[in-house]
């Protein structure tokens, strides 16, 4: 049977919830999946990630980076929140570790079998997790942000990193993508990039449908990506390729 269920958690004094999914038939400790949110905050998009991973045998974790209750109800509101967490991205990498600690602490995970995936503004804190030498077995950006942030980092990433990336991304240009690369390179990286053809960004969100600001879903997208990183689970958190 499939549970999902709020999971309260503190960083620091302040107060945050998220979501938890996990198959409880399944008596074996489950790899672990940390689920990073769009710039709204953990939402239904996040939720329903989590349920599909727990059905494939995962214990997901949706995280709250913003503290419970903060959610973003329009997109003015979620770009202000964006924009507040990402102004010190010292706190970004210290709450997204901090969620990350809290999986591998999970009785119910085997800590030796984590990965970590985000969606747009949550591409960017999986990336910051990276940056910050976390190690896990994987880290996926879907439609990712990739500025660098100019904090001191660790001079290697240790985790291998999946990009999965729309071409007309207006949020994640050529030029982004190349620059991240060059990060990634210079800091002797493991990466992989897979490009989606006249695609924009948020192609995974079915509620993504403002063209005029570069967000649209995109089916095809959505499910060969999925496909893609289900894929690189098999070699990285299972050693099956």
């Amino acid at each position: 049977m499939i549970v999902k269920e709020n999971f309260n958690y503190t960083i620091d004094g302040d107060d945050f919830q998220g979501i938890i999914c996990y198959d409880n038939e399944i008596k074996d400790p489950l790899p672990g999946v940390l689920v990073s949110h769009q710039y709204s905050g953990c939402s239904k998009l996040e939720e329903r990630k989590a349920e599909f991973l727990a059905k494939e045998g995962y214990f997901a974790f949706a995280v709250d980076l913003y503290g419970k209750g903060i959610r973003g109800n329009t997109p003015e509101e979620s770009l202000d929140l964006m924009n507040q967490l990402s102004s010190d991205r010292n706190i970004l990498s210290h709450r997204i570790n901090h969620c990350l600690n809290l999986l591998k602490e999970n009785k119910l995970v085997d800590d030796n079998k984590i990965a970590a995936i985000g969606y747009c503004f949550g591409g960017k804190c999986v990336l910051d997790l990276a940056r910050s030498g976390a190690e896990l077995n994987l880290i996926v950006s879907f439609h990712g942000i990739y500025d660098r942030p100019n904090i001191d980092n660790k001079k290697i990433i240790n985790t291998p990193i999946l990009i999965l990336h729309g071409d007309e991304d207006p949020y994640a240009t050529e030029d982004d993508l190349k620059k991240l690369l060059n990060e990634l390179k210079e800091k002797n990286s493991k990466w992989f990039v897979h490009i989606f053809g006249g695609v924009a960004h948020a192609f995974t969100n079915p509620d993504a449908n403002d063209e005029s600001n570069g967000l649209k879903y995109n089916r095809d997208a959505m499910h060969m990506s999925w496909k893609i990183m289900k894929n690189y689970f098999n070699r990285y958190i299972h050693e099956k390729l």
